[in-house]
């Protein structure tokens, strides 16, 4: 009989060659492929977040103490030629809002030299150097930045709260904290009923 050749291979297509010449993935390393997803989540966690941007009243003392004041309180006020007022030293020397206010408003000059200011028993002494800032900061970047300085540098709830209620009230048209406070005119009781009718609620 007359012998049968052998019928010839089907030609590859080369797309399939391709994949069988392809070099594969180790084992090893496609396990590590798949633990790429939970690094990655894991990492972005350890990512340090932005700080929360405020705004209103409290972004607006924060943008005046870093022009006005940081060069003597410290950039994060921690004292430098002034005193510290962060980690509740501000809070420890003007126990009200309303006695700070009164302070940056007449500043050293308002209370004399020689003179006590503040909480008595911090035992401060005026010596000079706080300028009067009544007429040169309108009433809105002194409320600002004494609520800043209170509550941002030293964390007191009650100032952050107070800022809020600040802020709402200028919202809703309640409160308009244009113009200056006079520092030769300005007392402690006219700022105290001014905050006080904002906590209220214009009550």
């Amino acid at each position: 009989p007359t012998p049968v050749a052998d019928a010839a291979p089907s030609p590859v297509a080369p797309y399939v060659a391709a994949a069988h010449a392809r070099r594969k993935i180790p084992w090893w390393a496609a396990g590590t492929l798949m633990l790429l997803p939970i690094w990655a989540i894991a990492y972005v966690g350890t990512l340090e977040r932005p700080p929360k941007q405020t705004t209103g009243v409290l972004a607006t003392g924060s943008h005046v103490f870093e022009a006005r004041c940081a060069s003597c309180h410290g950039a994060t006020g921690g004292g430098g030629s002034g005193y510290a007022l962060a980690d509740g030293e501000v809070l420890a020397t003007f126990p009200t809002a309303a006695a700070h206010i009164l302070w940056v408003a007449t500043g050293s000059d308002g209370v004399g030299l020689g003179n006590p200011y503040g909480d008595q028993a911090r035992g401060r002494i005026v010596e000079g150097g706080m300028p009067a800032w009544g007429d040169v900061l309108t009433v809105e970047e002194i409320i600002g930045v004494v609520l800043h300085e209170r509550a941002r540098l030293s964390g007191s709830t009650d100032d952050a709260d107070l800022a809020q209620a600040i802020d709402d009230a200028v919202h809703l048209g309640e409160l308009y904290l244009q113009g200056h406070l006079d520092p030769t005119t300005v007392t402690g009781d006219e700022i105290q009923e001014l905050l006080d009718s904002v906590a209220d609620g214009g009550h």
